[in-house]
């Protein structure tokens, strides 16, 4: 059955990406404070690689966090300027897992999916179950003659 629907297509950024880079500025921001800070300033118990540290996890995560919302902005606007357009659909109303399989391995070699169902459906069980003919080389080697011999 073929249709006719309405998609909206526009730009989306990826959230990972300016999370991301929005983590490594805030880690970057944090080594050049801690290279302009004097360690007699320090408190008692403090040093310099304690205060970096903390700086690194509050502003890696202030970082991490921006970078979301600097992604979410960019999407939101991104819905405004969305564009609607009209496409054609194919709508399958199958719910059989077996006619669906029928009809994606019909098209994969480029037949006519439907041309089957128009004959009974009953022509492709069969010759899908039928074992394929031997070129006469090994003649059913590694097949049993009859079902349930032992040779």
């Amino acid at each position: 059955m073929k249709d006719q629907i309405d998609v909206s297509v526009r730009r989306s950024p990826k959230y990972s990406v300016f999370m991301g880079i929005g983590a490594v500025l805030g880690i970057v921001s944090a080594g050049i404070l801690a290279v302009f800070v004097d360690p007699a300033d320090m408190p008692m118990g403090y040093t310099v690689a304690k205060g970096l540290g903390l700086l690194l996890l509050v502003l890696g995560i202030g970082g991490l966090f921006l970078g979301g919302l600097v992604a979410l902005i960019l999407d939101w606007r991104g819905r405004k300027t969305s564009k609607e357009f009209r496409v054609d659909a194919q709508i399958d109303m199958v719910d059989d897992p077996k006619e669906i399989a029928r009809r994606r391995i019909a098209e994969a070699r480029g037949e006519d999916p439907d041309a089957d169902a128009a004959e009974g459906g009953t022509a492709s069980a069969n010759t899908d179950s039928a074992p394929a003919a031997d070129d006469g080389d090994d003649a059913g080697a590694g097949r049993d003659s009859a079902p349930g011999s032992t040779v």
